[in-house]
C-alpha cells in the first residue's frame, strides 16, 4: 500500500529540528550552521509556507522573525476589521437601499428596511422601480415606488462600518441618497 502524502506534512529527514515555538507556524530547521536549511508550515496546516536554504543563521533567524512579524500584523489586521464590521448600524426601519450592478447593462434595485434585528442584522423587502425620466434612449431615471405585492422580507447582516449590506454576490447595497438612478432601458438589455 501506497503512503498517502496528501493527507499529511512532509518534512525531510534532516530537517527534524523544530525551533521558534509560536501560535501562528511550525519550523524545523537541519542544525547546520554553514548551510542552514529551514521548513515552515501553518499550525494546522499541512502545505509548507516555504523550504529555503539560507546564506547563514543569522539570514534564517532573520527571515523566520519576518514571518512571525507579518503574521502578527495580520492578525491585528483581521481583529480591527471585524471589530468595524461588527459595530452596531444606524438604519432605520423605512430607510431604502439601493443596488446598482449588471454586466453589459445596469440594473437598479431598492430595498425597504422593514424591521431591525438586534445590533447587526435587519430585515429588508424588494421594492418596485417608479421610472422617474430619460434624457435618452438608452437609460432610464429610477427612483423607489411601493413594495413589491407578496414580496417576503429577507434577513441580511449590515456592515457596521458605512452602513452597506451584501444582497448576493453581485448585489451590494448602500443607503439610497434621495437622487434618482440610471439604469438600462428596457429596450437595451433589460
Amino acid at each position: 500500500m501506497t503512503k498517502n502524502y496528501a493527507s499529511e506534512r512532509y518534512i525531510p529527514k534532516q530537517l527534524n529540528t523544530k525551533i521558534k515555538e509560536n501560535d501562528h507556524f511550525d519550523f524545523f530547521w537541519n542544525n547546520d550552521n554553514l548551510k542552514p536549511s529551514c521548513i515552515a508550515f501553518p499550525k494546522k496546516g499541512k502545505n509548507k509556507l516555504f523550504w529555503y536554504r539560507f546564506k547563514n543563521v543569522e539570514h534564517m533567524n532573520k527571515h523566520i522573525n519576518n514571518v512571525l512579524e507579518n503574521a502578527k500584523t495580520r492578525e491585528e489586521e483581521k481583529a480591527k476589521y471585524k471589530a468595524e464590521r461588527l459595530k452596531p448600524h444606524t438604519l432605520k426601519i423605512g430607510d431604502v437601499l439601493y443596488t446598482s450592478w449588471g454586466y453589459d447593462q445596469t440594473n437598479i434595485d431598492f430595498y425597504k428596511v422593514v424591521k431591525l434585528v438586534g445590533k447587526t442584522s435587519i430585515k429588508l423587502c424588494k421594492m418596485n422601480n417608479q421610472y422617474y425620466e430619460s434624457d435618452c434612449r438608452g437609460s432610464d431615471k429610477v427612483v423607489p415606488g411601493d413594495v413589491k405585492e407578496n414580496a417576503e422580507p429577507f434577513l441580511k447582516r449590515v456592515n457596521g462600518k458605512d452602513n452597506h449590506v451584501n444582497i448576493s454576490s453581485f448585489e451590494f447595497a448602500t443607503v439610497w441618497d434621495g437622487t434618482p438612478k440610471y439604469q438600462t432601458a428596457a429596450n437595451y438589455g433589460h
